[in-house]
């Protein structure tokens, strides 16, 4: 819930804790004026290799032994923790708006229909959307980086 997620940006500390998939939420947290918290996590999305821990977050670790050591640290730290907030809120300006989220599909289903082994198949029901013309196409080099991962 959209309501849910920008009451609790009031806040000055953000917990992020993974459930079944990676926390959808985490862009919205990054662009908060409170610093991240975020799990150690085998989940992941298209995003996190641009983040780095201590810079846009502060990690704790998977079964949250060092979560209250880790809000001690920030209470403590308040001019760092506020530099990472800061570093966080620039890091979803750059990469997590709207326009940079498309260029991420884009790029994502390009390379997925380079990896398609025989033509889609059009059943009954389905309708032709034609693109438009004489449109530039998306480029975002942001999201055509080679990263670690393989995320496709």
């Amino acid at each position: 819930n959209l309501y849910l997620v920008l009451f609790q940006l009031q806040y000055k500390y953000q917990i992020n804790i993974d459930g079944t998939v990676a926390a959808y939420r985490l862009p919205y947290l990054l662009a908060g004026s409170g610093v991240v918290l975020k799990q150690e996590s085998h989940y992941y999305e298209h995003f996190y290799h641009q983040m780095e821990p201590m810079v846009h977050y502060i990690p704790f670790k998977q079964d949250l032994s060092d979560l209250i050591k880790k809000l001690e640290w920030a209470k403590n730290h308040d001019a760092e923790a506020q530099r990472i907030s800061k570093n966080a809120q620039q890091l979803a300006l750059d990469h997590l708006l709207p326009k940079e989220v498309f260029c991420y599909h884009v790029v994502l289903f390009q390379e997925y229909a380079k990896r398609l082994t025989k033509p889609p198949k059009i059943v009954q029901g389905m309708e032709h959307v034609p693109q438009p013309k004489n449109k530039p196409l998306c480029s975002c080099p942001s999201t055509t980086e080679k990263v670690e991962r393989d995320e496709l």
